[in-house]
């Protein structure tokens, strides 16, 4: 009973689970150059096979640009490592390819002062 106890103590006060803080986020993402059926499930699959990501769903298409939306946990992903995934998504016609690239954002006026 002793050693229960102990073990019990020690999991329950781990300092990697209390420096951990997780919030589960959403984001959108604009992704250019999908051009055919295939693309978006190609780019959703490989997202939510991806660590820390709940949901993805195609949400927008405009000007040739594509965008997505992103439910996942802040503490096991990030937005930078989510464009990455999508990044290095191999196209839908030539798998040694990676055509998708994430639309940077321009800062406001606001943002820039």
């Amino acid at each position: 009973m002793v050693c229960l106890l102990a073990m019990i103590t020690l999991v329950g006060t781990h300092p990697t689970v209390l420096a951990q803080t997780d919030s589960v986020l959403t984001v959108v993402i604009k992704v250019k150059n999908l051009h055919c059926n295939n693309d978006m499930p190609t780019i959703k699959k490989r997202l939510l096979n991806a660590e820390g990501i709940d949901e993805v769903q195609f949400t927008d298409r405009k000007n040739e640009v594509s965008a997505f939306t992103v439910i996942y946990h802040s503490a096991a992903t990030s937005k930078e490592q989510i464009e990455q995934v999508i990044e290095t998504t191999p196209g839908c016609d030539n798998k040694n390819e990676t055509p998708y690239r994430v639309k940077k954002e321009k800062p406001t006026k606001n943002e820039k002062l």
